[in-house]
């Protein structure tokens, strides 16, 4: 067309698979689970971390990390995803037209509180790990400025990817996964991950301790990631919290009014609007 610009294809070395090759689009987090409220409509991602705000018509995505072939392996972990997470109904697009997750079989309220308790059953954990291991890998190997929280030593990265690549997510105590889940529609948000720390009370002969995690979000619900070089944490003494390490797997629930998520939202928005007003009343 007269008057575009084409854009330049970009080559260099795949950073899942390790082959040469033309770099691709790939989304670090799927589109499919990343949607604004009103299709069409842009997101606003906000500058968290003295980040400048700015406008964006698709969610997270770089332009320089996998060539076709490791574009295929994470787009195969997402699609199998995608179908299991709305088959269980662990995300809002798998609910249909309820506003509110009910209790019932399987999923029972806590007394006096905003939360509640799920048993997964029957899922494809190995599928699952394998697509959340895709998350932190992307993560952690991309040069997004949203990403830079998430942060993994050359060799696990290495490790990982490699795992990914054999399809081989290793037993569910390596970069064990927490999943909480939201029981109430809340607002759309595209947030990229974030590296957290967790307090964990004192019980029995155990201290009161600290224990970092990985925090990934979309479509109402949250995956911790428990890096592997922390002693403190002791996966296998986790039980059925742990992503597939029993025959069913505990999600804790809780109203979006009453979660991080939500409260997050409202700080990352106030402050965009205390540093950035004149920008953010043209977004």
């Amino acid at each position: 067309m007269v008057g575009s610009r084409a854009k330049k294809d970009i080559y260099g070395v795949c950073k899942l698979t390790g082959l040469s090759g033309k770099y691709v689009k790939a989304h670090l987090l799927p589109r499919a689970l990343t949607k604004p409220t009103s299709p069409g409509a842009p997101f606003v991602e906000n500058g968290a971390g003295g980040r400048r705000p700015k406008r964006a018509w698709s969610s997270w995505y770089d332009t320089e990390l996998v060539t076709a072939d490791g574009e295929a392996i994470l787009a195969e972990f997402d699609n199998w995803a995608i179908t299991e997470l709305r088959k269980h109904k662990l995300i809002w697009s798998g609910w249909g037209p309820l506003q509110v997750l009910p209790f019932g079989p399987d999923h029972d309220p806590i007394p006096g509180t905003d939360w509640g308790i799920r048993k997964l059953k029957d899922a494809d954990f190995k599928k699952l790990r394998l697509f959340f291991l895709s998350l932190l890998w992307r993560a952690a190997a991309s040069t997004r400025d949203g990403f830079a929280e998430i942060t993994l030593p050359s060799e696990e990265l290495a490790e990982l990817g490699s795992r990914l690549v054999a399809r081989d997510p290793n037993p569910p105590a390596y970069f064990a996964v927490h999943l909480i889940q939201l029981f109430t529609l809340g607002e759309a948000h595209n947030l990229a991950p974030l590296s957290r720390t967790k307090r964990i009370p004192a019980y029995g002969d155990v201290q009161e301790h600290k224990i970092p995690f990985f925090r990934i979000y979309f479509e109402g619900l949250i995956a911790h990631i428990h890096p592997n070089s922390d002693s403190n944490y002791d996966g296998e003494k986790m039980g059925t919290l742990v992503l597939g390490q029993e025959e069913f797997t505990t999600v804790p629930t809780v109203k979006f009014e009453g979660s991080f998520q939500r409260e997050n939202i409202l700080n990352l928005v106030g402050e965009a609007w205390r540093d950035w007003p004149e920008l953010m009343l043209k977004l």
